[in-house]
């Protein structure tokens, strides 16, 4: 009993932790979010085309949403840590000697990936797809008319699950050298990973192929980059 309430006691710090950081987060970025939406606006909204808000407090709402993602993405890296930490407790990783100069490095690493996968997504992947399914609309004769939540909310939300998809090489190399996940592992279910792939795929992007493969084919592209840097650097070795 003693030791369940040492368990909770410190689940309920790290969610303080947790709390505090993304409401500091929401605070602070909800002051710049409308300018936030306004460029988005701007970079992604085909000529053409119209925003138009449908309810008395969508743009409010969508300026909250705005915050409260920007929030969690603060708390990514702190949640990161209480993983990591939990991960190396559980498997009795404590002997491992921690090089500070490759904590620096992944970390430079991981937000570096991250920014790259935002910007394949926000310049590259996003206007050709938008572009792509308003001309599309177009030819059929229909004025593309679009919900100023639903549009900003899908372009942030790819956004940031692009930034997360190029993190693959970073987090399979730490796995895999902490002896966690196996390299033979991931091989053997490949395919099975393709498949929960092209699933993402369908279900994040209207059901039309071509956006589909726009959203799958980079999913598979990194997770085959992924499976080459854990080869050479993620093995662990006895």
């Amino acid at each position: 009993m003693d030791k369940l309430y040492g368990i909770l006691l410190t689940v309920r710090k790290k969610l303080v932790y947790i709390a505090v950081v993304l409401f500091a987060g929401i605070m602070i970025s909800f002051q710049f979010s409308g300018a936030l939406i306004e460029r988005m606006k701007n970079d992604l909204l085909p000529e053409g085309a119209l925003v138009i808000y449908v309810s008395p407090l969508e743009v409010m709402v969508l300026k909250l949403k705005m915050a409260v993602i920007i929030g969690l993405l603060c708390t990514l890296p702190l949640i990161m840590f209480f993983v990591f930490r939990a991960i190396i407790e559980q498997y009795d990783l404590k002997p491992i000697k921690i090089n500070l100069f490759w904590v620096v490095i992944s970390a430079i690493s991981a937000v570096i990936m991250f920014l790259l996968g935002a910007y394949y997504a926000y310049f590259i992947m996003l206007p050709l797809f938008i572009k792509y399914l308003y001309l599309n609309a177009a030819a059929s004769g229909v004025v593309a008319t679009y919900s100023i939540f639903k549009f900003i909310s899908f372009g942030a939300e790819a956004t940031i699950i692009f930034g997360l998809i190029f993190e693959l090489p970073i987090v399979l190399t730490i796995l895999t050298r902490l002896g966690i996940v196996k390299y033979r592992t991931l091989v053997e279910y490949r395919k099975h990973i393709y498949v929960a792939f092209l699933v993402v795929g369908a279900v994040i992007t209207p059901p039309d192929v071509i956006s589909q493969v726009m959203v799958a084919v980079p999913m598979l592209i990194f997770f085959e980059i992924s499976m080459i840097v854990v080869r050479l650097l993620g093995i662990k070795k006895d």
